[in-house]
């Protein structure tokens, strides 16, 4: 469990580890015997990982690479790596849209609107930023920074006319989070629990 006393002793460390003063790295290991197991894997993962050798910005990081790195860090520093959009964040926790939406007292139809981009970022109080990052146990600002990079899909329909495609090629309208629940097919109960 990464707790903040933990971060702080790892901050420590490696703060120490800069400066070139092992008896400072030796001193949090000997006074701090409960978190010492997990004080030794987090010195070995940044040994693992390269510590403080400089990174090339230039040097791109095959997949392979980048999802190993973000593992690592997960475990290090138990943090979840960014999701780009909601889908993303969706599918990384194992959840089909039906399980997302039942989980939050959302139906479907609300809950695709998020991750096709629909919903405007601003409509949403911090009451309903906290409720949706909890329920997917991320911060407020991974769900939003999730929620802005969900884009509305494009699709065209190749008899439409010029008119009608230039117009889908707009993507959906953006709604509040209030009319996306108002429209919806949720019942009384759930869109009370939203609006309230």
């Amino acid at each position: 469990m990464n707790t903040p006393e933990l971060r702080h002793l790892k901050m420590a460390w490696i703060a120490a580890k800069e400066s070139g003063d092992t008896r400072a790295q030796m001193r949090l290991l000997q006074e701090h015997p409960t978190q010492q197991d997990e004080l030794i894997d987090f010195i070995a993962g940044y040994q693992a990982t390269g510590g403080n050798e400089p990174i090339d910005p230039q040097v791109s990081l095959l997949p392979l690479t980048e999802r190993a790195l973000n593992s690592a860090l997960e475990r290090v520093f138990d943090m979840d790596p960014a999701f780009a959009t909601l889908t993303e964040l969706r599918k990384s926790r194992s959840l089909s849209k039906i399980e997302t939406a039942k989980g939050l007292r959302l139906s479907v139809d609300v809950w695709n609107k998020f991750e096709s981009g629909a919903i405007e970022l601003v409509s949403l109080s911090q009451r309903q930023l906290e409720r949706l990052a909890q329920f997917f146990q991320v911060s407020i600002e991974q769900f939003s920074g999730s929620l802005t990079e969900s884009q509305p899909a494009i699709t065209l329909n190749r008899r439409q006319t010029r008119e009608a495609a230039r117009h889908a090629q707009q993507g959906p309208h953006k709604q509040s989070f209030s009319d996306a629940i108002a429209r919806s097919t949720m019942s009384k109960e759930d869109q009370q629990f939203w609006l309230e």
